[in-house]
């Protein structure tokens, strides 16, 4: 592909076979694995997009190229759901010779978002120490939608569980049938603007999850209460569950929710949750089970909403999109933020 846009002395380009030798560099080797498998999965992805345009648009991988011609930066983002209206960056790593981490972020963020124009709505994760690449998404239009801390369970034997649970629930593994009752679930935990911005349906969830994802049903409402979702990972670090708990059924946050995460995770330590800051009896429960602090995390976010975009709804609802995601567009005031799980 040919140069991009230069960016503190970088060339940016998308990750091709030619780049293939050049991820022998050091700094490079914790997203070696993730990058090696993109290359290779290029060409069966492009001919399944030209066989069914109905399939989920493969991910994308950036590289910063220097003058000498290493590699000094790296992004990778992916499709959200099955339509493609919402993205995420899932990695956007610099090396430590990069000499500006904020203006060579904002280049990186710029060109993906131009290589996928029918995106509606952009996501990304990052630390919260991460300044300069904070302030590369922050140029870009992104608002701060939570604030979470991680958590690291390197054993299961400090879990405060139970043998098993009432009659009154039952472990049902994720499947297709039951996806929808993940969905519900999803929709009670999620913020509403990230649930908005998100757009998921319920073979979203299933495509993004391992096996061994386990659902805690309430058999007489035939309701999912909790669930542990084992998340497809694409990048480096340890095996990450979703833990989901129904705001009305909080009382469940001790043994049966141990005993739910125990079952899921079993034989799959290392694990990493996350938790909302401000979920204080969620994170003091977490600690109370055996996990270790990490680092805080910040969700941010960026809607690409134009209103010409959206013919088919009717006018009370592209008001109402409007005033959900409008406030995610740049230069508006920051989202007000809701208190969830995690």
């Amino acid at each position: 592909m040919a140069a991009g846009p230069q960016c503190d002395r970088l060339s940016l380009q998308r990750l091709g076979v030619q780049h293939l030798p050049l991820l022998n560099q050091p700094w490079l080797e914790p997203l070696r694995p993730l990058l090696q498998q993109l290359l290779l999965q290029q060409g069966p992805q492009q001919l399944r997009r030209l066989l069914n345009r109905q399939q989920a648009a493969p991910p994308l991988a950036l590289i910063g190229r220097n003058s000498s011609g290493g590699i000094e930066a790296v992004l990778t983002a992916e499709a959200v759901n099955r339509s493609g209206s919402a993205w995420r960056i899932t990695n956007l790593v610099l090396s430590d010779h990069t000499s500006n981490h904020t203006h060579t972020s904002a280049q990186l963020v710029r060109q993906v978002l131009e290589l996928v124009p029918t995106a509606v709505s952009w996501l990304a994760r990052v630390h919260s120490d991460h300044n300069g690449v904070l302030c590369g998404l922050r140029d870009q239009g992104f608002q701060t939608l939570q604030h979470l801390r991680c958590w690291r369970f390197n054993s299961l034997d400090g879990l405060q569980s139970c043998d098993s649970l009432s009659s009154q629930f039952e472990l049902q593994p994720l499947e297709r049938s039951n996806a929808a009752l993940l969905l519900q679930l999803e929709l009670s935990v999620t913020p509403s603007h990230l649930r908005q911005m998100q757009d998921l349906r319920s073979d979203d969830l299933l495509a993004d999850a391992q096996g061994g994802s386990l659902l805690l049903l309430d058999r007489a409402r035939h309701q999912a209460v909790a669930a542990a979702r084992l998340v497809r990972r694409r990048g480096p670090g340890p095996c990450e569950v979703e833990l989901s708990l129904h705001p009305a059924w909080r009382q469940l946050q001790g043994p049966p929710l141990a005993h739910l995460l125990a079952r899921s995770g079993a034989g799959r330590t290392p694990l990493r949750l996350r938790c909302d800051l401000r979920n204080s009896s969620g994170q003091e429960w977490l600690a109370q089970q055996g996990a270790e602090a990490e680092h805080e995390e910040l969700v941010l976010a960026r809607s690409l909403w134009r209103r010409q975009e959206l013919p088919g709804l009717s006018s009370l609802a592209n008001r109402t999109l409007e005033r959900l995601v409008g406030q995610l567009q740049p230069g508006q005031q920051p989202v007000p933020e809701a208190i969830q799980w995690r």
